[in-house]
């Protein structure tokens, strides 16, 4: 071996291997021969993530635009994901995105999704579900503090009051045994059914029935005002046993869930500064 050669082998004992954290990462540094080294991360022994990433859910819109407000970034943006039809709103925030002139990883997120109200939940359950006289009436009668009488875009077209409502309830249960024969519309926009008493053919009565009612409903919790919906009523006679199937029709609920949307989008505008896009994130 060369006198260099051993000194080189010399240098090379003398050098130990050592740790240095470098802008949060743990490298271990190993010496190899003729002075080389060996770097090698230590995941486990990190001190600081390498960087922001991950989806949290948020719960409350105000929590969603903090969140969002505390790491935004030039190339944050949010997404509306929005099928009104399927009752379905969704906002992604991509906090790590891409700009117009340099690319993002695009993997830190924050999402809120509306909560419903219990009351939007209800009628959107019920709509187009056919029930018995006793269910439907339960059903009004459950939901009764949803009525509403005056449509804020249509205020000369009136429509049964609360009070009304709970009285064709009453009517309903009463007749809940009787077998129906015919309906006949009159001229007030209700529809008379004509029945008979079980057992006893020589008893006849009619019932009264509203062919419109309106609803007012807040589509999302603790945002927005309620938004009047207006609600077909729907009936059925069973010609073999008199029974009568009752639902209704609520008309284009979609409409008052894109408008309550719109008023959210532009209140995360307003306040998060951020640009929003309609899309699927």
């Amino acid at each position: 071996m060369t006198p260099e050669n051993q000194i080189q082998t010399a240098l090379n004992a003398a050098q130990k291997p050592f740790i240095q954290e470098l802008n949060g990462a743990v490298i271990a540094f190993t010496p190899e021969r003729e002075g080389g080294w060996k770097m090698q991360e230590l995941p486990a022994l990190r001190t600081q993530p390498a960087r922001k990433k991950g989806t949290h859910q948020l719960t409350e819109i105000s929590s969603f635009l903090a969140f969002v407000g505390k790491h935004t970034e030039s190339g944050s943006q949010i997404i509306v994901d929005a099928d009104f039809g399927k009752n379905k709103v969704k906002f992604t925030a991509i906090l790590n995105g891409h700009t117009g002139e340099q690319a993002g990883f695009a993997d830190f997120l924050a999402q809120y999704e509306p909560a419903k109200t219990v009351d939007w939940a209800n009628w959107l359950d019920g709509n187009s579900s056919k029930m018995g006289q006793e269910q439907f009436a339960h059903f009004l009668e459950n939901n009764i503090a949803n009525i509403a009488d005056l449509n804020p875009n249509e205020p000369n077209k009136k429509y049964p009051s609360a009070a009304d409502l709970l009285e064709f309830c009453t009517n309903l249960e009463s007749t809940s045994t009787v077998r129906f024969r015919s309906s006949t519309k009159v001229q007030n926009g209700q529809v008379q059914f004509e029945y008979i008493e079980e057992g006893d053919s020589a008893t006849k009565g009619k019932l009264a029935l509203f062919e419109t009612f309106g609803i007012g409903v807040q589509p999302f919790i603790g945002s927005g005002p309620a938004f009047f919906i207006e609600a077909k009523l729907r009936f059925r006679i069973n010609r073999e046993s008199g029974s009568l199937s009752l639902w209704f029709e609520l008309q284009r609920p979609d409409k008052a869930l894109e408008i309550a949307t719109q008023q959210m989008i532009d209140l995360v505008k307003d306040l998060s500064k951020v640009p929003v896009y309609f899309g699927i994130a």
